[in-house]
């Protein structure tokens, strides 16, 4: 899979990937898999924030009941 970066972003990873002492390969590589893991983490947590208003909605429907 191919795709084409902007100039200044190809600059970054240059520079980044001889400081690192890896190709530039390996450094998009390594950039991508740390931005879907944090978009998974992300993701997660949405959801569970989600359940939480859900349970949260459903406790104050209860607590309204016993008045």
């Amino acid at each position: 899979m191919q795709f084409e970066i902007q100039e200044d972003t190809s600059e970054k990873i240059s520079e980044i990937s001889k400081v690192m002492g890896i190709d530039k390969k390996e450094m998009i590589d390594r950039a991508l898999l740390l931005y879907l893991d944090s978009i998974e983490k992300m993701v997660a947590l949405k959801k569970e924030m989600g359940e939480w208003e859900i349970l949260s909605d459903e406790a104050l429907v209860n607590f309204e009941r016993s008045l």
